[in-house]
């Protein structure tokens, strides 16, 4: 049993070292860190167990279970993006249900092993929800998680019935008296660890793979899509448009006097600005719309299923609305305003993508020949003046 010990404690050992490189090269996946810190107190608990002649059992008991509640955390990180608060108060009020539950039942084997296994099975549990619950999750590795998760439940959740019901497991002592199921799960322990680290390292690289479509995607200041990642999603919207019979319409948006914000407030509040802008956009979007950041201060929006009076309605709320909207600018705050060009797309209508951004071109111009801070729709046969 000792041997086992020392060999699950090595094999953590291990798959702790790699998770801390991996953590370390990639501070942006903060659930690696606590992946890496939860082994790491597993690792303790195995080698504290392993010299239970010279320490009290409730000390390795408490190590491990502890390293169990943090792994959990690590999941809960990977699953919201970052790290929610409060881990600290988890652990105090989980150690002290544990220290005085010890303190009362005097080092029993028999309860700290009950206690252990009843806490991986929740945990284990909860690690599958985390997932589950993740948003974007990778189908394979999603299964391959809940399998090894499950199984690590099903072995303890075994062990949890034999020493409620079993005469040879109640009255056991030590380790020894109970071999034919701690062999067991010391064996399967030392499977899941080198599982659990893989899979760890398969996440972050999922995460990692998100991390550059999105860098690939998506404009980083204002967080919308960029001209290439907008080309490609209107085209396979337009496409379901014209499949499922819904009119659209294509905006193009230019904030008015933006070289002059630029020049009087610095580039800096010029970014706020554009930052400022974009969340106004997204605020206004739906699941099937999309917004697009199509160079400097201009804007795309295609908006999908909607007529000539709801377009005309949305072009003048954004047009009001940002035109209210102040922008911080060092101990100040500026305005600003904003000239939209839009085109309809009938249902029947199957013109390129840069024919419409054209035809919205063309209305936006005469917004700004008009006057700017107003909404122009395009219309056949009205051209620009040169």
């Amino acid at each position: 049993m000792t041997t086992l010990m020392l060999v699950l404690a090595l094999t953590t050992a291990t798959a702790v070292l790699c998770l801390l490189v991996a953590a370390a090269l990639n501070p942006q996946v903060p659930a690696m860190r606590f992946w890496a810190l939860g082994l790491t107190m597993v690792v303790a608990g195995a080698l504290l167990q392993s010299a239970r002649e010279y320490l009290p059992l409730w000390i390795s008991a408490v190590a491990l279970t502890q390293g169990y509640l943090v792994l959990w955390w690590g999941a809960r990180c990977y699953r919201l993006r970052a790290s929610p608060p409060h881990l600290l108060r988890y652990q105090l009020l989980f150690l002290l249900a544990q220290g005085l539950a010890f303190f009362i039942l005097r080092d029993s084997l028999r309860f700290s092993i009950l206690t252990h296994s009843a806490v991986v099975v929740v945990i284990s549990l909860l690690m599958a929800r985390e997932l589950l619950l993740t948003s974007g999750r990778q189908r394979t590795l999603t299964i391959a998680w809940c399998v090894i998760w499950g199984l690590h439940a099903a072995l303890y959740l075994r062990r949890f019935v034999l020493y409620c019901i079993d005469p040879v497991y109640i009255q056991a002592t030590t380790f020894e008296q109970a071999e034919p199921v701690e062999v067991l799960n010391y064996l399967e322990g030392i499977v899941f660890i080198y599982a659990f680290s893989m899979l760890c390292i398969m996440f972050l690289l999922r995460r990692l793979q998100e991390e550059l479509k999105q860098q690939a995607s998506y404009d980083s200041l204002t967080n919308l899509l960029n001209r290439r990642a907008f080309d490609q999603a209107a085209q396979h919207q337009l496409t379901a448009n014209r499949r499922e019979g819904h009119s659209a319409a294509l905006m193009l948006l230019d904030l008015d006097h933006f070289k002059r914000i630029n020049d009087t407030w610095g580039h800096q509040a010029g970014d706020r600005v554009l930052a400022s802008f974009a969340r106004l956009l997204g605020g206004h979007l739906r699941d099937q719309d999309l917004a697009c950041r199509f160079g400097g201060e201009e804007f795309l929006l295609l908006v999908s299923n909607i007529d000539g009076a709801q377009i005309e309605a949305l072009t003048q709320r954004l047009r009001s609305q940002w035109q209210s909207t102040d922008v911080g600018a060092g101990e100040d705050s500026l305005s600003a305003t904003v000239s939209i060009g839009y085109t309809l797309i009938a249902p029947n209508e199957q013109p390129p993508l840069h024919t419409l951004v054209e035809r919205a071109d063309q209305a936006l111009y005469r917004a700004k020949e008009n006057g700017r801070n107003r909404v122009e729709a395009w219309a056949p046969g009205v051209v620009e003046s040169s």
